[in-house]
């Protein structure tokens, strides 16, 4: 006969199995996410320090050209002028916010291109 301890006792077991597999992925889930974040900041930072001197670097050839170095800086920052007025103006296109979407939905959750 079927001892029925023995069968709740192997389903406890199973269940107990079961939760730790969960746990487990969702750990690795989580911790890939984070060090995606992570990676995603450190690019950023780099990017903004390669923006900043390669505008350093603008504003002074510019200098050099227009002899005058505060109309090589005035220029550079008249560039990013139009720049955040043209993002400003496309602030809520569907078109961009959604490609931004799906950039990051690609890059931290690796899902594939719908």
């Amino acid at each position: 006969m079927l001892n029925v301890s023995e069968i709740v006792q192997t389903i406890k077991q199973l269940i107990e199995v079961r939760i730790q597999m969960v746990k487990s992925q969702l750990e690795d889930s989580f911790s890939e996410i984070i060090s995606r974040v992570f990676i995603l900041i450190l690019m950023g930072l780099a990017s903004l320090m390669i923006l900043l001197f390669a505008s350093i670097s603008l504003a002074f050839y510019l200098g050099e050209i227009l002899y005058s170095n505060y109309q090589g800086f005035l220029y550079v920052s008249l560039i990013y002028l139009v720049i955040f007025v043209i993002l400003f103006l496309i602030r809520e296109s569907d078109g961009i916010i959604t490609s931004f979407r799906q950039f990051f939905r690609r890059f931290l959750f690796r899902i594939k291109k719908q």
